[in-house]
């Protein structure tokens, strides 16, 4: 987790990291507009359930691209690793959280899809386009 210095300046720019973060992830799972996010559990706060919302898409789409490019391809794992390197320490509730529902939505996607497929190419872009409105959602709460 992020620590802020006494003077704030610290705070500041950990914040500031961390939507640059977001703001490039959104830039990175950037598709043509068009599905629909699903709607979140109400009982966490908008933030957790975006966090919740991008580790379950990531989840799905690295189920997706693991089956269409191979076990060397590792892209959607990676960047859930770094989102989750910057919410706090292995064994937070947040970390257990994000692993969860990255989990939970490649199970989701790998019940879905047992070949790669036009269709499954189809739905891999359109967890991208879900992504992205995750990534800017967090990203927009560190824009000052």
């Amino acid at each position: 987790m992020f620590s802020a210095a006494s003077d704030g300046l610290g705070y500041r720019k950990a914040m500031k990291v961390k939507f640059a973060f977001y703001a490039l992830a959104a830039l990175a799972l950037a598709a043509p507009a068009g599905a629909q996010a699903p709607s979140a559990a109400p009982a966490r706060p908008a933030f957790e359930n975006d966090l919740a919302g991008l580790a379950h898409v990531l989840g799905g789409a690295h189920y997706i691209r693991v089956l269409c490019a191979g076990k060397g391809d590792q892209k959607w794992r990676e960047q859930m690793q770094k989102f989750m390197n910057l919410e706090g320490p292995p064994g937070t509730p947040r970390r257990a959280l994000m692993v969860a529902e990255f989990n939970e939505g490649y199970r989701e996607v790998e019940q879905r899809y047992s070949i790669c497929t036009p269709e499954a190419q189809s739905a891999e872009n359109q967890l991208k386009t879900q992504g992205a409105r995750y990534s800017q959602a967090l990203a927009a709460r560190y824009k000052y």
